[in-house]
Order: C-alpha cells, then structure tokens, then sequence
C-alpha cells in the first residue's frame, strides 16, 4: 500500500481505540486526527495517477465518519436540545451511522491501494475502478450486519445457521404453557455476562401464557430465593408452582458456561415439558403386558431394535406415566391392577390365555384406555379384545410400496417399509394432520385393519396408507392382477360407554382404545428416525389417558448420525476425485479465453 493509505488507516486506529477511551479531545486523539490529516495531504501531493482519485475520496469520506465519531464523544448531540425520546434515536443513528460510512470508506481504500501497490509502473484505469467497486461492494454487504443485527437484538430475533442450536419451543410445550389453569413460575438462575443466558432467555422469550411467569435472577443477588427453592449456583432453571407446603419445584440444571452446556440446551424444550408435566398432572400408571412375546424395553433380553421399546418407555416417564409389567405374575389372568389408568399391548407373538383377554376387556369395558399394537407374523388370537370394539385384523397378508417407502437394506422387502402421512381430524393424530405437509409416519411391516361399520360403537380411522400402496396377496412383493392400490386402514380410535358402575352423576364410564396395525413403528428401531412416529407416541397416549395438553411435538436438537449408502458414498467419492477439481479447471481455462478475446494479457 502506499504511504498515504497506511497513515490514514493507522490514524483512524488510533483515533478509535485510543480515543474511544481517553476522549478524542486527548493528546492521543489530536495525534489520531494529526495522522489521518497528514495522509490525506499525502495523497494530495502524490503524482496524479490512475487510482489517485479513489483514494482521496475514500480518506476524504473516512475523514467525515471519524468527525462523526468524535462529534458523538463531544457532547455534538447535546448541542442540538433535542428531547429524551429524540436525543435517544438521534445517538443509536450517529452510532450506527459513523462505523457503517467508516468501513464503507477504508474497503475500496484498501483495495485501490493494494493494486496500485501490485502495479506501481502500467496501471490500467479499469483495473482500479474494478478493484474500488469490488471493495465498496465487500464494504456495503458487511455493512449490512449491523443494521441487520440492531433490528434483530431490538425485536429479540436471531438465527443461528451454526452446527448448535438451542431447541425452540414444541407445540406439546407451548400448548401446556398456554392452557395452564395453576400459575406458574419460571426462576432462571443465570448471570448477566453468561453466553448461556441469551439462549435461555431466547427460549422462554417464545412462552406465552396468562398463568406463566418469567423471572432472571442471579444465584448471588437472590440467595434466600435461591435457598428456598433449593437452587445451589447459577445455571439452574426452577419452574414453581403453589406456595408455602404446596409448593411444588422442578429444577433443570443448564450450567453458566456455553461450551459445556450445549448437550443441555439441544434438550432444553424436552427437559422444560418433562418438568411442566410434573407440575401440571399427576402421576399415572401404565401396564405393558409381558410373557406372549411382547416388545420389551430391556435390550439385554436379546431383541433386535426392532423389538425394543426403550425409546417409547422414556417418552411415557417424560409425560409422567409410572411404567409396570402386566402378566401372570401379577395377577393378569385374574383382573388388571386397580391403580392401572392405561394397558398397553405391543405386537404379541404368542397366545393369551383366555382369562387374560377376558380381565383385559373387562379393564376395558369398565372405563379403562386400552392400546393394541399387532405384529403381523403374531399366532396370537386378540379377537376377544378387539371383536367387541368391531374391529378384526389378520396379519397373514402384509402391505406393500414402491415410492414412499424407506430402504435401509437395498433389497426388495424394504418395500415393506411403507410411509403414510393420509391422517383424519381426530385428537390421537394431531401432529400428524397438521405436519402432513412436513411429516410422515414410518409404519414397516403392517397390515390393514377391517371395521364393522355395524359394530357396537362408532370408530374412527385415524391413519391410512397412502393410494399407492397394495396388500400383497401372492406374496412376491409385486404388484399383480386381482390386487389393489388404495387407501388401508393402519389406526382406529374407540371410545364410547362402558358397562362399569355409573359415576355419581349416574353417567357410565366413558372408555378410549386405540388399535394399530404395526407395532414396530413405536420400536428403539424406528422411533430415532422419524420424527412423526415420535409426535405420534405423544399424541396417542396423551388422548387415550384425556390429557390433551400432553400431546403434540418436543422438539429436540440433538446431533443424528448421518448414514450414507454405498450409492451416495459413491457419488461423494467421484465428485471430490474428479468433478470439483476438473470443473475448476475447465472454469479457469473458459475464463483465460475470455480475458484473451477481449484483449486482456
């Protein structure tokens, strides 16, 4: 660079660091005004000379946003008698005003000094106008950072196209916020200066409820809050509910330092609904029948994924469900236990004993919620269950896709792996009917469901396959003659009176059942991949047990492993080996020719 522009540059350093500190009006600020004055005369006195021109002009503006910067320190606004509303807007447009005009000014400088530099002896006049252009160009899209990021912090906007996220509020949380009928307290426990803090309060910000209260404390300045609430250091987040010995508090502990608390916040809304839950509901209890070849939780059983139920069972204990076994050994064949507020069947493979069905329907009939999921290949009869809802299934034939299907494998019985987002209106599949745009349910190896439309209650498909799907008669994964794409039954919804004792309003107990046609699509298998299946969990039991507020989505942040198929690995391979380095040089050759055609050496 030339003389001039590096005095220029190092005066206006000078001028702000030094100045911003000591007042422009110091020694050092008159030295910072001495240099950047004595540059522009330089550049004055230089020959007169392709780029000359540009320089001046970029000093001469440079000069007029540093005035505006020492102005501002000099009390300029105050000269001017403006009120406390006007005197405020006129400073945040000086501010913003002075370091846009500044960085506008010194990119092109820079730039057209740098060629003039690079060509002391032949330089071009189009070289200088492209490379002053191409600076203010640089300048103004910088530029627009800052008006961008005011607008932003002031409306509490932010977008964060980084690898970490905080989780943002899911509609299971913000409907439970909004519907709350105790109040609520928020005590966010978190030190002004922390990183933490914004992304926390980014969060909750989103939380709009007549009964939820947002309060920032710090840990230090509110010790005896801190100690009633039983909060040992900042970082913790205590949600509250009642007082004195009704006082309920669950407490998320985040941490104040970013870096270590990055795992916590991609989990956040998860941890906020599974507190919020507690506080709003109490306890239920819920019975998994065991000992027919049920879905187990327990891996160390020796399941494959696809008949584990880890991933369901976490889902039910964030939504406040007790999970217990349910078979012969604790008295299945007899009656379901007293406390039981749901019974849950998922994919039988052997037989019931006809007691258990009858106790299970008797459960049932008498005001309880019940939930069938049917594995196909199963040899159990459940036809005492589901006959007198007018509902009968048989899993001897399985549906089949083409399209919509997922392939883990790259074999033809991936398409049994069909994927479905047809849901109707009802409660049970609210995330689904509204996410059908965005969201599908994963259901592999299922069945279709038969309803008698002449059956003792009214039942409602909740889910359908998709058009194009078949039931594979022949058994050959193929579409042939006589066989049939359209829309299957794959859920229905039941509930209506039951035979139990009237209540004491002399109303009969209401019961609600759900039946589905696959039980995979809730498994430790499939419930990672698809976030529909896991809103669906959600809603399912949250209608089953008349808790609506514990439905709909939690939205999660957590990092999914990537997996790439050999086809893809492929393609990643060729294009990095040979199409990016050779598209580079054929884009390097073509713009040589170019230059050269239009007389450029």
């Amino acid at each position: 660079m030339n003389l001039g522009g590096v005095i220029f540059i190092f005066g206006s350093l000078v001028l702000v660091a030094l100045g911003r500190t000591l007042g422009a009006d110091s020694p050092m600020g008159l030295i910072g005004w001495a240099l950047i004055v004595g540059s522009i005369g330089l550049t004055v006195k230089s020959s007169a000379g392709a780029g000359r021109k540009w320089s001046l002009n970029c000093q001469l503006a440079g000069a007029v946003a540093l005035g505006l910067f020492a102005g501002l320190d000099l009390g300029m606004l105050d000269a001017l008698g403006l009120d406390t509303e006007g005197y405020r807007r006129a400073n945040v447009i000086v501010q913003a005003a002075w370091p846009l005009l500044w960085v506008a000014a010194v990119m092109p400088l820079i730039a057209v000094e740098w060629i003039r530099a690079a060509n002391p002896s032949v330089l071009d006049k189009r070289w200088v106008s492209n490379a002053g252009h191409a600076g203010l160009s640089t300048a103004l899209a910088l530029a627009m950072l800052f008006p961008v990021n005011y607008l932003a912090h002031e409306n509490n906007e932010r977008w964060d196209h980084s690898y970490f996220k905080t989780a943002t509020p899911g509609t299971a949380t913000l409907g439970m916020v909004q519907n709350l009928t105790n109040p609520v307290d928020a005590y966010l426990f978190f030190p002004h200066t922390s990183d933490v803090t914004e992304e926390v309060r980014t969060y909750f910000d989103q939380l709009h409820g007549d009964a939820f209260s947002i309060h920032f404390v710090d840990q230090a300045l509110e010790a005896e809050l801190a100690k009633e609430l039983k909060v040992q250091k900042n970082g913790t987040i205590a949600l509250v509910r009642g007082e004195g010995e009704d006082q309920q508090v669950q407490r998320i502990r985040i941490g104040d330092d970013l870096g270590k608390a990055r795992r916590k916040l991609k989990k956040l809304d998860e941890d906020v609904n599974k507190a919020l839950v507690k506080l709003v509901s109490g306890a239920r209890t819920v019975y998994m029948t065991v000992g027919h070849g049920e879905m187990y939780w327990k891996k160390s059983a020796g399941n494959l994924p696809a008949r584990t139920l880890s991933s369901m069972k976490r889902t039910l204990r964030n939504m406040n469900f007790k999970v217990k076994e349910l078979g012969a050994a604790q008295g299945l064949a007899s009656q379901v236990p007293e406390d039981a507020d749901l019974v849950i069947v998922m994919g039988p493979t052997d037989p019931f004993l006809p007691e258990e069905l009858a106790a299970i329907d008797t459960f049932r009939a008498e005001g309880g919620a019940l939930f069938v999921a049917m594995d196909p290949r199963t040899k159990a009869d459940l036809g005492a269950l589901l006959s007198p809802l007018g509902v009968s299934f048989s899993g001897e034939k399985l549906l089949v896709g083409e399209r919509n299907i997922w392939v883990p494998t790259k074999r033809i019985t991936d398409k049994y792996n069909i994927f479905t987002n047809k849901a109707s209106t009802h409660p049970s599949v609210t995330s689904l009917s509204r996410n059908s745009r965005t969201s599908a349910l994963l259901i592999p190896v299922a069945a279709p469901l038969t309803v008698d439309k002449a059956g003792p209650y009214k039942v409602d498909i909740t889910i359908k396959s998709l058009d194009e799907v078949w039931l594979d008669t022949e058994e050959n994964l193929r579409f042939d003659d006589g066989e049939t794409r359209k829309e299957w039954p794959l859920a229905v919804a039941i509930n209506g009176e039951g035979s139990g004792e009237a209540a004491e309003d002399g109303s009969a107990p209401e019961f609600r059942a759900i039946i589905m046609g696959d039980a995979t699509w809730a498994s430790d298998l499939v419930l990672g991949l698809s976030k529909g299946n896991q809103d669906h969990v959600r809603d399912v039991f949250a209608w089953l047990v008349d808790e609506p507020a514990g439905g709909g989505a939690v939205n999660d942040e957590e990092d999914v492993k990537i997996q790439h198929t050999k086809e893809g690995q492929g393609w990643m391979f060729y294009s990095t080996a040979f199409l990016v380095p050779f598209g580079i040089l054929f884009a390097g050759l073509g713009r040589l020719v170019l230059r050269r055609r239009r007389g450029v050496a």
